[in-house]
């Protein structure tokens, strides 16, 4: 027979029904201590007369113990009355000058209050007590004696609601962390997936703004040249993405180690630069010392360009798209403008805008973008400090940010 694999269920059984999951240890050590103070009373009757009732109402006096293994529990009320007649009974039976057996009454208060509350637990002693009194009034008991235990029962109600509470709040403390630990995975595997979709969708569309150049070079007749650089460049913009997705997999595998360093806003330039090669009209302007941002601020504004040159890339091709960047003030702000394509209709349930908006909270900007004219505008106004003042006190030329754009929810 599995004994411990028994022991196990059961322990599984009491957190199940709302007990503290103790240390095996603990509950050990108690239903030992109640285990050998029924062994002692019974040695210390042998010369009694009658043996055999000295081991009958001292197995009555700890049998809750055992009980408590299929009732969990509900089987306090048998450590009020039963551990207590029990006791109560033997002392009367058979009385001794110094007696072993109320500590079966100090035992079950203790442990009524560590297992199912203080509320029961003050019922179980003040069971123990009156069968305390009662002894002192039938002359069995000397009043020392009951004195002696009574203050022990009370002091083990206080011992088990320390136990208790402090039980109590180590599983809370468990709980927490484990939903800490799911809420953070959530977390990591959001910003994964910002940062595959930023990677895989920028790619993809200066690959795809090659690919059309290249077959509108082919289809109009023109220099096979231009159309053969063209599908180079974009077969170089694949690979690179294939390896940039292959690094981040590995840097999954690796947890993180050599990690690149991730781009800044004094990578913009490049950025624009792909675009440009691809076709695509793109105006970059910046007032500011870029070298001052922070990483994350960096990060974060590289990002919210990067898919919003993607997303006109894809939705206004040959369109023109201009960026304004403004580190000089505090707050910084940033736009992106391109025209509002002829017919075009807004596709609902995409990601590109919700990501931005997630990285714009993260980094605790707001984010706005919307339809102003004839101009689709996306623009982020940063928290105050995250910029330095430009010190010459000039005004910085770039276009104030556009007040009235609804503001872009993350969810």
């Amino acid at each position: 027979m599995d004994v411990w694999g028994y022991v196990l269920r059961m322990k599984r059984r009491w957190v199940a029904n709302g007990l503290p999951d103790y240390p095996m240890w603990i509950a050990a050590l108690i239903d030992s201590a109640a285990g050998i103070t029924a062994v002692v009373a019974v040695v210390q009757r042998l010369d009694a007369g009658n043996v055999w009732l000295a081991v009958g109402l001292s197995v009555a006096a700890v049998a809750p113990w055992p009980l408590e293994l299929w009732w969990q529990g509900r089987s306090w009320p048998f450590f009020t009355v039963l551990t207590s007649g029990a006791t109560a009974t033997l002392m009367t039976a058979q009385p001794l000058e110094y007696d072993i057996a109320p500590l079966f009454l100090v035992l079950a208060a203790g442990h009524v209050t560590a297992c199912v509350g203080m509320r029961r637990g003050l019922v179980t002693m003040a069971a123990g007590l009156a069968a305390l009194a009662f002894l002192v009034a039938q002359g069995t008991t000397p009043v020392e004696a009951a004195a002696i235990y009574g203050a022990a029962t009370v002091v083990a109600v206080d011992i088990g609601f320390v136990m208790r509470s402090q039980q109590l709040r180590i599983e809370a403390q468990s709980r927490e962390h484990a939903v800490r630990e799911r809420q953070a995975v959530l977390e990591e595997r959001q910003r994964i997936a910002r940062e595959v979709h930023d990677l895989v969708a920028h790619s993809l569309s200066v690959t795809m703004l090659h690919l059309t150049a290249a077959r509108r070079d082919l289809e109009d007749g023109g220099d096979t040249t231009e159309a053969v650089d063209a599908l180079r460049e974009a077969e170089r913009i694949g690979r690179q993405a294939v390896s940039d997705v292959r690094r981040t997999v590995g840097l999954l595998g690796s947890g993180g180690a050599d990690e690149p360093p991730a781009p800044t806003v004094e990578d913009l330039e490049v950025l624009v630069a792909q675009f440009r090669s691809a076709g695509l009209d793109v105006e970059l302007t910046s007032c500011g010392d870029l070298s001052q941002v922070p990483p994350a601020t960096g990060l974060g504004l590289y990002r919210i360009v990067q898919e919003s040159l993607t997303n006109v890339a894809r939705h206004a091709a040959g369109s023109a798209a201009r960026v304004h960047l403004d580190v000089a003030s505090d707050p910084g702000r940033l736009s992106i403008r391109n025209p509002w394509p002829s017919g075009a209709i807004r596709a609902p349930g995409g990601s590109g805008l919700t990501g931005m908006a997630q990285r714009a909270e993260l980094l605790g900007a707001r984010l706005t973008s919307g339809r102003l004219g004839d101009e689709w505008i996306v623009q982020v106004e940063l928290p105050r400090g995250d910029t330095a003042r430009d010190q010459s006190g000039s005004a910085c030329p770039l276009p104030r940010l556009v007040r009235g754009l609804p503001r872009t929810s993350p969810a």
